[in-house]
């Protein structure tokens, strides 16, 4: 009987993992949502509140190149409000990471009464194709803007 229990034991320690871990996809992508600085200057002089920064991550391959399109949401419990966007920076070749930085006010962030949280969603597009190769969301900054 422990010789069985010990097999089954053995047999789940290693067929978990490996059921679990098929699942991660190949190309994972990634989106980091920070507010780095306060004052923001645009290049036609506007000043803002912040800068706000995604740092988007991608490892799948865009050797023609290809554009990224981030929106930036409200969380509700409801419906997300959308906030800013849609976004787009084009690039020609993919190494691997990209920081997109954008000026935003205090009153587009304040998206309720009370706590706020936002998100950036972003999608990144396949130039050969033109099709939509990825989506990810990025984490929540909760504050009052």
């Amino acid at each position: 009987m422990k010789t069985a229990f010990r097999r089954a034991a053995v047999l789940l320690a290693v067929l978990v993992p490996a059921v679990t871990l098929g699942a991660v996809p190949a190309h994972a992508a990634t989106a980091t949502l920070s507010l780095p600085y306060s004052g923001c200057q645009d290049s036609t002089g506007r000043n803002y509140d912040y800068v706000m920064r995604v740092h988007a991550t991608s490892t799948r391959s865009y050797p023609d190149g290809g554009w990224i399109v981030v929106r930036v949401w409200g969380d509700d419990p409801s419906s997300d409000d959308l906030l800013l966007g849609p976004l787009t920076w084009s690039f020609e070749f993919w190494s691997g990471g990209a920081f997109l930085d954008m000026c935003v006010n205090r009153g587009t962030l304040n998206e309720d009464i009370g706590g706020d949280e936002i998100y950036a969603g972003v999608r990144f597009f396949d130039a050969r194709t033109g099709q939509q190769a990825e989506v990810v969301e990025s984490n929540r900054i909760y504050g009052s803007f």
